[in-house]
């Protein structure tokens, strides 16, 4: 069966959150996860699906400490606690479930690149589009006319 062709996933300007460490870390993030759609298949070695997502993984937990110190700085988890909550409970998730997929990848479960690119991609576009550009509006809206939020 043919490995199904996904579209791969590049910056568009609907991603900006107005942040400029975000908008970077979100640059890296997306960048990376070309570079793995690219340089996989679904033969490829488990080494390089580990690889690969250890370096997601890694990454992602610099970007989402970033965002965390963010919060704090800017009291959003004071000010808006549910939407703080929320947005540090699906960083939670994600590391999880990204955790257990490098998890099974090194215990030898081969996992499908399709698979895991959809969910890569999916939930960060989705976060992205949602949470982080709450998160943008919020610290834009506390820095007022200030200019634009650079952390």
């Amino acid at each position: 069966m043919p490995e199904e062709l996904l579209p791969p996933i590049t910056w568009r300007p609907d991603f900006a959150t107005g942040v400029a460490i975000v908008d970077d870390q979100h640059r890296v993030l997306i960048r990376l996860l070309g570079e793995a759609g690219s340089k996989l298949s679904d033969r490829s070695p488990i080494e390089d699906f580990t690889h690969i997502v250890e370096g997601l993984l890694s990454y992602a937990g610099y970007h989402f400490q970033t965002e965390a110190k963010l919060m704090g700085d800017h009291a959003y988890e004071a000010l808006r606690p549910e939407e703080a909550n929320d947005h540090l409970l699906q960083h939670e998730a994600f590391a999880d479930r990204v955790g257990a997929i490098h998890s099974g990848l090194k215990a030898g479960q081969r996992i499908a690149k399709t698979a895991l690119m959809e969910f890569l991609i999916s939930w960060l576009s989705n976060h992205i589009l949602n949470t982080d550009k709450a998160l943008g509006a919020f610290i834009a809206d506390r820095q007022g006319a200030h200019g634009p939020a650079n952390g």
